[in-house]
Protein backbone atom coordinates (compact mmCIF):
# COMPACT_ATOMS: atom_id res chain seq x y z
CA UNK A 1 0.00 0.00 0.00
CA UNK A 2 1.55 3.07 -1.05
CA UNK A 3 2.20 5.76 2.07
CA UNK A 4 -0.50 8.42 0.98
CA UNK A 5 -3.10 5.94 1.49
CA UNK A 6 -1.41 5.12 4.55
CA UNK A 7 -1.09 8.92 5.65
CA UNK A 8 -4.67 9.17 4.46
CA UNK A 9 -5.86 6.61 6.35
CA UNK A 10 -4.48 7.69 9.57
CA UNK A 11 -6.03 11.41 8.84
CA UNK A 12 -9.36 9.80 8.24
CA UNK A 13 -9.14 7.51 11.68
CA UNK A 14 -7.81 10.95 13.52
CA UNK A 15 -11.24 12.79 11.98
CA UNK A 16 -13.30 10.21 13.01
CA UNK A 17 -12.33 10.57 16.20
CA UNK A 18 -12.60 14.29 16.37
CA UNK A 19 -15.91 14.12 14.80
CA UNK A 20 -17.33 11.25 17.33
CA UNK A 21 -16.22 13.40 20.58
CA UNK A 22 -17.74 16.63 18.85
CA UNK A 23 -20.98 15.01 18.80
CA UNK A 24 -20.82 12.92 22.22
CA UNK A 25 -20.25 16.72 23.32
CA UNK A 26 -23.15 18.29 21.18
CA UNK A 27 -25.41 15.83 22.86
CA UNK A 28 -26.35 14.50 19.31
CA UNK A 29 -28.52 11.65 19.33
CA UNK A 30 -26.64 7.50 19.93
CA UNK A 31 -28.15 6.73 16.57
CA UNK A 32 -26.56 9.89 14.80
CA UNK A 33 -23.08 9.18 16.48
CA UNK A 34 -23.39 5.71 15.80
CA UNK A 35 -24.58 6.13 12.14
CA UNK A 36 -21.40 9.19 11.70
CA UNK A 37 -18.65 6.77 13.23
CA UNK A 38 -20.15 3.63 10.87
CA UNK A 39 -20.04 5.59 7.90
CA UNK A 40 -16.44 6.83 8.58
CA UNK A 41 -14.98 3.65 9.46
CA UNK A 42 -16.26 2.03 6.51
CA UNK A 43 -15.17 4.68 4.13
CA UNK A 44 -11.66 3.91 5.96
CA UNK A 45 -12.43 0.21 4.86
CA UNK A 46 -13.43 0.74 1.29
CA UNK A 47 -9.88 2.69 0.87
CA UNK A 48 -8.20 -0.29 2.35
CA UNK A 49 -9.95 -2.89 0.55
CA UNK A 50 -9.11 -1.20 -2.97
CA UNK A 51 -5.38 -1.76 -2.15
CA UNK A 52 -5.94 -5.57 -0.69
CA UNK A 53 -7.75 -7.05 -2.57
CA UNK A 54 -8.33 -9.77 -0.72
CA UNK A 55 -10.39 -7.58 1.70
CA UNK A 56 -12.40 -6.50 -1.63
CA UNK A 57 -13.01 -10.47 -2.40
CA UNK A 58 -14.26 -10.99 1.21
CA UNK A 59 -16.57 -7.74 0.90
CA UNK A 60 -18.25 -9.07 -2.56
CA UNK A 61 -21.18 -7.68 -3.32
CA UNK A 62 -21.45 -5.75 -0.18
CA UNK A 63 -19.63 -2.96 -1.46
CA UNK A 64 -21.89 -2.03 -3.36
CA UNK A 65 -25.01 -1.17 -0.68
CA UNK A 66 -22.06 -0.22 1.67
CA UNK A 67 -20.98 2.65 -0.74
CA UNK A 68 -24.65 3.79 -0.90
CA UNK A 69 -24.85 3.65 2.60
CA UNK A 70 -22.13 6.09 2.85
CA UNK A 71 -22.89 8.50 0.10
CA UNK A 72 -26.56 8.94 1.56
CA UNK A 73 -25.31 9.33 4.98
CA UNK A 74 -22.41 11.53 4.33
CA UNK A 75 -24.79 14.42 2.00
CA UNK A 76 -27.11 13.77 5.06
CA UNK A 77 -24.59 14.82 7.55
CA UNK A 78 -23.56 17.35 5.28
CA UNK A 79 -26.75 18.80 5.43
CA UNK A 80 -27.15 18.70 9.14
CA UNK A 81 -23.76 20.82 9.91
CA UNK A 82 -23.71 23.80 12.18
CA UNK A 83 -24.16 26.89 10.52
CA UNK A 84 -20.84 28.87 11.19
CA UNK A 85 -21.20 32.09 13.63
CA UNK A 86 -18.09 33.42 14.21
CA UNK A 87 -18.49 36.97 16.08
CA UNK A 88 -15.54 38.56 14.25
CA UNK A 89 -17.08 37.49 10.61
CA UNK A 90 -19.87 39.36 8.42
CA UNK A 91 -22.58 37.23 7.36
CA UNK A 92 -21.57 36.88 4.63
CA UNK A 93 -18.01 35.43 5.07
CA UNK A 94 -19.96 33.07 7.81
CA UNK A 95 -21.63 31.78 4.42
CA UNK A 96 -18.71 31.11 2.57
CA UNK A 97 -17.13 29.76 5.50
CA UNK A 98 -19.89 27.01 5.67
CA UNK A 99 -19.87 26.61 1.68
CA UNK A 100 -15.88 26.01 2.19
CA UNK A 101 -16.55 23.88 5.57
CA UNK A 102 -18.85 21.46 3.27
CA UNK A 103 -16.49 21.61 -0.15
CA UNK A 104 -13.65 20.55 2.27
CA UNK A 105 -15.58 17.68 3.95
CA UNK A 106 -16.71 16.27 0.48
CA UNK A 107 -13.35 16.30 -0.85
CA UNK A 108 -11.75 15.03 1.96
CA UNK A 109 -14.01 11.79 1.89
CA UNK A 110 -14.36 11.39 -1.55
CA UNK A 111 -11.36 8.92 -1.95
CA UNK A 112 -13.91 6.71 0.48
CA UNK A 113 -16.31 7.38 -2.46
CA UNK A 114 -13.83 6.80 -5.17
CA UNK A 115 -12.57 3.67 -3.47
CA UNK A 116 -15.67 2.02 -3.41
CA UNK A 117 -17.02 3.01 -6.85
CA UNK A 118 -13.76 1.02 -8.20
CA UNK A 119 -14.05 -2.09 -6.23
CA UNK A 120 -17.47 -1.94 -7.47
CA UNK A 121 -16.39 -1.02 -10.98
CA UNK A 122 -13.98 -4.45 -10.96
CA UNK A 123 -16.97 -6.77 -9.38
CA UNK A 124 -19.15 -6.16 -12.24
CA UNK A 125 -16.59 -6.43 -14.71
CA UNK A 126 -15.71 -9.79 -13.60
Amino acid sequence: MPWWVVAYLIMLTLMITIELIKNIRERRSLVYVLAEFSSGILGGTLVYAYFNPSIAAWLGWLVIPLLAYIILWDQYALSQMKKSAYADLSGHENDDMDIYSKLFAFLFISPCYLSGVLISWQLINR
